[in-house]
Formats: C-alpha cells, structure tokens, sequence
C-alpha cells in the first residue's frame, strides 16, 4: 500500500516524474532515429534506467510517509536536477532546446519547500546550466558564431530563475496566507455551532427545570407548615431558592444574547469585588485570595464575563476538593495595556495531553466535559481576550486570563 497521494507534494513529484522519465525516452528513441542519427544512444539509455531505478526506490521509500519532509523534498528536486544535467551534457548541453526544463525544479520547489531551500535549488539549476553553458560542444559554438546567442540565454535563464524565485514563491505564501485564514474560519465556524448546539440544550434544559422547581417549593411550603418542627426545611429552602436564582440568571443572560450584545468599561476593582463575593458564597469551603495593584484601571465588559470567570474559579474549587485543598488564589495585575488575570488552585494538576485542548474543546472526564471553560474562553474570545492554563511547578493549575483595557468609560 502507497500512503502518499497524487494531491500530495511527494506524489505530484513521483508522478511528474514518472511522466518526465516516459517523454525523455520517447524523444531521445526519436531523436535518434529521424533527427540525429549519430548520436550515442548508450550513455542517455544509462542515465535514463539509473534516473528510473532512483524513481523506483523513491517510492518504495516514501511508500508509508503521507507527505515527505522539506529536506527529503529537496534532496529529491536536487536528483532531479543532476540527472537532468547529465543528459543534457549528453546531448548538446546549453544548445539543448530543452535546457529551460531546469526551471522545472525551481517551481515544484517554490510552492513546495521553505524559502531557503528553494534558494539551494535555484543556485543548483543555475551552476547547473553555467556548467552546460562551459562545455557546449565547439561545433556548436562557431557554427554561425552562436557564442553570443549562448550568452543571452544564460542571462536569460537566470532571470528567469529570479523571477520564479521571488514571484511564485510570494504567491505560494499568499495562498498559504489564505488556506490558514479560511482554515481558522471554518475552525471558528465550527465552534460556534457547537456553542449554539450547547446553548440550546442548556435552554431546553433550563425550562424543563423551571416547572418541577416551581413545584418543589410549593410542595416545601405544604410539608413546612404541617411538620414546622424539622430543622432541615430552611436549608432545603435554601437550596432552591439558589436554583431558582440560577435560572433566572440564565434566562437573564439568554435574553442579553439574543439582542445585540453591548459592552461597557468597568473598574477592575469592581469585577474582583463582585467575583470574589460570588465565589465566597457559592464556596464556602474555600478561602478566595485576591490580590490586585490595578483595581482603578478599565476593562470592556458585559454581563457574561463575570459568569465566565466564575466558572474558571469553580473548576479550581472542584480541583481544591479533589486534594483536600483550600485556597484559591487570584492575582491582578496590568501590562502593556492589557490586564492580566491569574485564578491559582491547589489541586493535583491536569494531565498533560488535555492541557491544550481545555478551553477548546470538549474534554471528556471523571467530572465532566470541561464544558463551562469552553463557553468561558468562548466569552473571553468574544471581548477580544484569551485564555491559557498551565500547571504549576510544585502543585495545582494556574488559569490566566488577558483582556484588553481601555480608558474611555462607556
């Protein structure tokens, strides 16, 4: 089985090659049967099997490899190169009318190999054709004193190299340019759908929820009233007004989403005050830590980034639990008009091959999909900000948090 493609670089070689091999045999069988007859058919026979027995280990090769690495790319247009020198050494050299064919080489590797690769390349084609141009054979150069037709085509032949150089290679990067640019689009497409997919589960969920909580509090209020004696009613009570509260929040920020979505400045101080003071209650058991020296400056924000960042310090209340931890640290500071924001648990770390991927897709664990650090980095990307995590050296995981700080009040 071959891995590689025809749509693969290697493949597009092997196969040009392939090709290349079919028409050099073709045209010297010819040429020496109807144009030159006295030309020595051996040496370019030679050439031709061994570039042919070259074609062959290439593919046995690369018979397993999808794509071929730069440097095997480039050792290939060099062979390429080289056996297209020696026949034409072997049929007139420079005076060859198929001597511009070591352009070739030049363009597969323009749109193909990294930019100083492709300046080896050229120099090769171009000291390969300085040799061919230094060995013409003399017949040919005092006949009609071809000498300085010769000249010209050299000058004319590394020209065209420049251009090949530097033109297709700026457009082969401007057409890489535009794939990863459509790539990231359609990365970003996806996301979204799968954002809206979440969002509409969360509010089909969220209205199935609503009813039976209705009930259960006019239930609690009936048991309440006929067993007033049990101490557990006020913090069933509790429990479900903390549930309702939630709902309504949610239905709050639905609502905020479905109208054009508008931000305003707010003092950093501010969001620290009201994250921390949401984290203590919904926490208890946990000690929340702040620690800011820019509480005055300005921040972008709207009503989802608070929830956003709630659900970074959830997962490192749940990672505190897990190691019987509890401290959450969260330190604020700015730099180069940027806030930067670092939420620090005490926890037993992330495995290292889910690190990459949390925050950007769903990762699938004991405790979840990481599905709330998906829509809070979803948030934080909507407010022009980002959001990394990383492990600490000695134990635990540090979230940081950078968003844009302005100076205008909105």
């Amino acid at each position: 089985m071959i891995a590689f493609s025809p749509n693969s670089a290697i493949g597009r070689l092997l196969l040009l090659r392939t090709i290349a091999i079919i028409v050099q045999l073709l045209m010297v069988l010819a040429g020496s049967l109807f144009f030159y007859k006295d030309v020595n058919l051996l040496p370019l026979l030679f050439v031709i099997a061994l570039e042919s027995v070259f074609q062959l280990a290439s593919v046995y090769v690369y018979r397993h490899t999808h794509e071929a690495a730069p440097m095997g790319m480039l050792l290939q247009l060099l062979a390429d190169i080289i056996f297209l020198t020696i026949l034409l050494s072997l049929s007139g050299g420079a005076s060859n009318a198929f001597v511009s064919l070591l352009l070739l080489p030049i363009v597969v590797g323009a749109v193909t190999i990294p930019r100083h690769f492709v300046l080896v390349i050229a120099l090769s084609a171009i000291t390969s054709y300085g040799y061919l141009f230094w060995h013409v054979p003399s017949d040919h150069i005092h006949h009609m004193d071809m000498t300085q037709h010769f000249f010209g085509m050299l000058i004319n032949f590394v020209f065209s190299v420049l251009v090949i150089v530097f033109v297709v290679m700026a457009l082969a990067k401007q057409l890489q340019q535009r794939e990863k640019k459509l790539a990231q689009i359609r990365e970003t497409q996806l996301k979204n759908e799968q954002l809206l997919a979440l969002g509409a589960a969360a509010a089909q969920a969220t209205h199935q929820l609503a009813t039976p909580i209705a009930t259960l509090t006019l239930l609690l209020e009936e048991v309440e009233e006929a067993y007033p004696e049990y101490p557990a009613w006020h913090d069933i009570g509790d429990v479900l007004s903390q549930c309702k509260k939630q709902l309504d929040g949610f239905r709050t920020q639905t609502e905020y989403l479905k109208q054009s979505p508008s931000q305003k400045a707010i003092a950093i101080g501010d969001v620290l005050s009201e994250l921390s003071t949401l984290a203590t209650m919904q926490y208890s058991a946990q000690l929340v830590v702040v620690d800011a020296d820019n509480e005055a400056d300005l921040v972008l924000t709207d009503p989802m980034l608070i929830p956003a960042l709630l659900n970074i310090v959830a997962n490192a209340a749940r990672a505190n639990e897990l190691a019987s931890k509890h401290e959450i640290g969260i330190y604020s500071f700015s730099k180069n008009r940027q806030w930067h924001l670092s939420i620090v648990d005490q926890g037993l770390g992330i495995e290292p091959h889910k690190l990459a991927k949390l925050g950007h897709d769903m990762v699938p664990s004991e405790h979840g999909l990481g599905m709330a650090l998906v829509l809070s980095n979803a948030t934080l990307e909507r407010l022009e900000g980002k959001m990394t995590i990383e492990n600490n050296p000695s134990q635990g995981a540090t979230t940081r948090v950078v968003l844009p700080l302005t100076q205008t009040k909105l």
